[in-house]
Formats: C-alpha cells, structure tokens, sequence
C-alpha cells in the first residue's frame, strides 16, 4: 500500500506557506516576493502577512494577490493571524497560519479567543497551523488548547537562522501522544533579509496547480516538508515500510515514546525498514542528508492504514 502523498497520481507542487511582504513587516514587494520564489523553482507561495490592529508590523486586511498569479505559478490569499493571550510573547499575542482565507476575513477582536479565531478561520476555508511554536516557547497547555488545527511547523527556517528556535517536533510528538492527529509543515517565514527564503517548504500532491486544490491537499495530509532532501516512494507491505529518496546518509523511523528504528549510511537512497515489533499507534519518517538537512513526513496512524 503506497502512502500519501505518493500512488494518487497526482502531480507534486513545491510550495512556501507562510512569508510576508510590504503589506505588513516583509521586506519587499508583493511582486517582488512572487519573482524570488518563481526563480527557485516553486510553484506556489503564500503571502501571510501579519493580519492584526498594529501598524508597526500588521495590517488589518489579508492582501489580494489574485493578479499575481502566472500560467505556471500561483498565490494563495493566507495570513498570519493574531489575538490576544499567548503566555510567552512579547506582544501577548498568539500566531496562527491561515491558507486559503477569502480576503475579507477581519482581524480578531480584542477580546476574540485562539480557539475562537481558529474555528473562523477553518470555517471560512483555510488550511491551519500553528506556527513557530519553539520560537515563542508554546508550552503544552497552550498547545492543547489549539489542536483543532490542521497541522503544525516543525520547521520555520526564519527562526532556525535569526534565532536557532526553529524547530516545532517537541510539540508536534507531544500532541502525537496525546491522540491529536496532525499534519507537518516546513516553512520560511521570509521576510526577505539575508538568506531567510527557500530553506523549508512542503511538496504537495495536488489535482492540479490552483489554490483549492492545493488547500484541499493540504487538509487531507496529502504533502511532505523539507530543507532539501526529498522522498520519492513511501509504502507499507504487511508490516514492511518501503522508502526511496534522494540520497541521504540517515533514514529514522519515530514512534511513541523513544521508539525508533533507523539506518545510517552513505548515499542512502533505498531502505526497507521491518516494524512489526514497533508498539506504537503510529509512525513518522525523517530523512538527513550529509549536509544535516532533513525532510519529514507526516504521521501515519496504523488504525488508518488499516
């Protein structure tokens, strides 16, 4: 049985989910955004500029890109939303990524709550996820109160390099053991100073290039997130998890608690990998290559598999 997001027959689309541009705090255009990203090769990105009542870094409208698309490149309307009450912040504010917001949706109020502004975004359509959680140290009761979401970023590469707090698979397995299934996401972050674009994406397996089909994909866990590396078969025959990649000198298998099976080598790029005597509710694959860039899947449930 292949796992998603491979053997659907879908194209795979390379795309960023969270950055910003001149409409908020990002330091450049819209355009000049949309051009950076088409000359690495993507196929989408996603302006999220900060959707919240302060001038100094927010604006209160979510940006209408919808004449920055090409044949072969695509926007999609997204944000980074904000409301109070977020322990650990500075500002007291949380933040939360929304993809595929319809361009009226209004800021929180002051009063509105994480769980409330979260459950409007869903509503209205978009693909969320809790983003940076090491970067502003989201604590696990703060991060229960926010498992509605669809997923999380257990890489933002803006963090990594401005701050090495950019990692979010602390929170992303404890939410694991706790039941709480999620989706994984690698993202920039970018605002466009020194080096912070095209260091973390996700590859997403779409119907086609358009922005429903790419959100859709995304709720469905239909994607994988990387730095660099790439899968390029994931399957389970009997209890047997298959994995071809790129080459990579480490494959590991994560499951609860401290369970892990992994293989270490040079120019891996083939493993099969027995987990039958895994006794875990669900694995993960991460893969690293010699430069010590990783790609993760995202969690697979056995009772789902099933």
């Amino acid at each position: 049985m292949k796992l998603a997001p491979f053997g659907l027959g879908y194209s795979l689309y390379r795309g960023n989910l969270h950055g910003h541009s001149h409409h908020s705090d990002g330091e450049t255009s819209p355009e000049a955004v949309v051009e950076a990203y088409a000359q690495l090769g993507y196929d989408f990105t996603c302006l999220s500029d900060h959707l919240w009542k302060d001038k100094r870094f927010a604006a209160e409208t979510v940006l209408d890109n919808s004449g920055l698309d090409r044949p072969d490149f695509i926007t999609i309307a997204s944000a980074e939303l904000h409301c109070h009450g977020k322990r650990y912040d500075q500002d007291g504010l949380w933040h939360i990524v929304a993809n595929g917001l319809p361009v009226d949706f209004a800021p929180a109020q002051d009063d509105e709550t994480v769980d409330a502004m979260i459950s409007r975004a869903i509503d209205a359509g978009a693909y969320v996820t809790i983003a940076h959680p090491e970067w502003y140290s989201l604590t696990h009761d703060e991060a229960q109160q926010v498992t509605h979401a669809h997923g999380v970023e257990i890489y933002n590469h803006s963090c990594a390099i401005s701050s090495n707090r950019g990692s979010g698979i602390a929170i992303a397995d404890a939410l694991l053991h706790d039941g709480v299934r999620m989706s994984f996401t690698a993202t920039d972050d970018s605002h466009f100073k020194p080096y912070d674009h095209g260091g973390g994406w996700v590859m997403v397996a779409a119907e086609d290039l358009s922005a429903d089909a790419i959100v859709s994909a995304l709720k469905a866990g239909r994607h994988y997130s990387t730095t660099g590396p790439n899968f390029h078969h994931l399957a389970l025959e009997d209890n047997t998890l298959i994995i071809g990649c790129s080459a990579v000198n480490s494959i590991i298998i994560s499951a609860e608690g401290h369970l892990a099976r992994d293989l270490q080598g040079a120019n891996l790029t083939y493993a099969e990998i027995d987990l039958s005597a895994l006794k875990s509710s669900y694995f993960r694959v991460t893969i690293r290559d010699h430069a010590g860039r990783m790609a993760w899947s995202n969690p697979y449930f056995f009772d789902d598999l099933r």
